[in-house]
C-alpha cells in the first residue's frame, strides 16, 4: 500500500467537522469564516459583523446577499464592491455611497443605474441632475422592475470603455480583480499578495504557488482553504500551522506529514506522534518512496467524493 493510500484510509476513518470556523461569536451556519460576529449563512468571510447570506465578505458590517465585498457597510446584493456605503445592486464599485444599480463606478455618490463614472454625484443612467431633481426622481426609479433597469443600462454597459484588467495599485502583476499586489502572475479575486503564482481567492499573503481560498499565510504550495499557514504543501482546510505536508483539517500544529483532524500536534506522521529525531528521519524516507511510486506532488482524492461513491 502506498503512502497516499494509507493517508486516504486515515482520512476516511476520521470524523469531519460540519463547519470550519475560527474565533467567531454568535455566527451559526457559517463556513470557512473567521473572527466574525453576529453573522448567519455567510461563507469564506473574515472579520465581519451583522452580515447575512454572503460569500467572501471581508471587514464588512451590516451587509446582506453580497459577494466579494471588502470594507463595506449597509450594502445589499453587491458584487466586488470596495469601501462602499449604503449601496444596493452594485457591481465593481469602489468608494461609492448611496448608489443603486451601478457598475464600474469609483468615488460616486447618490447615483442610480450608472456605468463607468468617477467622482460624480446625482446621476441617473449617466445623466447629471441637480440634487433636488435627483431626489424627486428617486422614488419613481425605485419602483422600476429589474427588466426595466437592465433595458436602460444595457446601452451604457456595452458602450462604456472598460479596463482590460480590473484592479488597482498592482506592480508587475497579471490577472483579474486583484488589488495591492506585487509580482503576481495569473491571480484572481485576490488582495495584498506579494510574489504569487496561479492563485485564486487569496488575501494578505506572500510567496504562494497554486493556492486558493488562503489568507494571512507565507511560503505555501498547493493549499486549498485555510489561513495562517507558513511553509506548508498539499494541505486542505488547515489553519494557524506551519511545516505541514499532505495534511487535511489540521489546526494549531507544526511538523506534521500525512495527518488529518489534529489540533495542537507536533512531529506526527499519519496521526502518530514521533520524537523530533524520528520524525526528521522518517519524512525523507517517505518522500523518497513517494517519488518512486510517482505520487510525490500529486493531490489526494476528495473525501466527499469517496464517501458518496461508497454510499452508492
Amino acid at each position: 500500500m502506498t503512502f497516499l493510500q494509507e493517508f486516504e484510509q486515515l482520512r476516511l476513518s476520521m470524523p469531519r467537522l460540519g463547519l470550519q470556523t475560527v474565533d467567531n461569536t454568535n455566527s451559526p451556519f457559517c463556513q470557512y469564516t473567521e473572527r466574525s460576529k453576529n453573522c448567519y449563512m455567510s461563507f469564506a468571510s473574515y472579520q465581519s459583523e451583522d452580515c447575512y447570506y454572503n460569500t467572501r465578505v471581508f471587514y464588512c458590517t451590516d451587509c446582506m446577499d453580497c459577494t466579494l465585498s471588502y470594507k463595506s457597510t449597509l450594502c445589499y446584493e453587491c458584487v466586488d464592491c470596495i469601501n462602499s456605503y449604503n449601496c444596493d445592486y452594485c457591481v465593481y464599485c469602489e468608494n461609492t455611497n448611496d448608489c443603486r444599480h451601478c457598475n464600474f463606478c469609483i468615488g460616486t455618490e447618490n447615483c442610480f443605474g450608472c456605468v463607468g463614472l468617477m467622482r460624480k454625484k446625482h446621476h441617473i443612467f449617466n445623466k447629471e441632475y441637480s440634487k433636488e431633481d435627483y431626489e424627486k426622481h428617486l422614488p419613481q426609479l425605485k419602483q422600476m422592475t429589474d427588466d426595466q433597469i437592465k433595458e436602460k443600462m444595457e446601452p451604457l454597459i456595452t458602450s462604456t470603455p472598460r479596463v482590460a484588467m480590473y484592479g488597482k495599485h498592482n506592480e508587475n502583476s497579471y490577472g483579474e480583480n486583484i488589488h495591492n499586489c506585487k509580482n503576481v502572475y495569473w491571480g484572481f479575486d485576490s488582495k495584498q499578495i506579494w510574489d504569487g503564482l496561479y492563485i485564486y481567492h487569496c488575501d494578505e499573503s506572500k510567496n504562494l504557488y497554486d493556492c486558493s481560498h488562503l489568507g494571512w499565510s507565507e511560503l505555501d504550495y498547493q493549499i486549498m482553504s485555510g489561513g495562517g499557514l507558513n511553509n506548508c504543501m498539499f494541505c486542505y482546510g488547515s489553519w494557524d500551522s506551519n511545516d505541514l505536508t499532505y495534511c487535511d483539517s489540521v489546526f494549531n500544529s507544526s511538523d506534521c506529514f500525512g495527518c488529518t483532524g489534529l489540533n495542537h500536534a507536533k512531529y506526527c506522521i499519519l496521526n502518530k506522534e514521533y520524537s523530533q529525531e524520528e520524525y526528521e528521519q522518517k519524512v525523507p524516507q517517505i518522500i523518497s518512496q513517494m517519488k518512486q511510486d510517482g505520487q510525490w506532488g500529486e493531490w489526494f482524492e476528495s473525501t466527499y467524493e469517496e464517501v458518496l461513491t461508497y454510499g452508492l
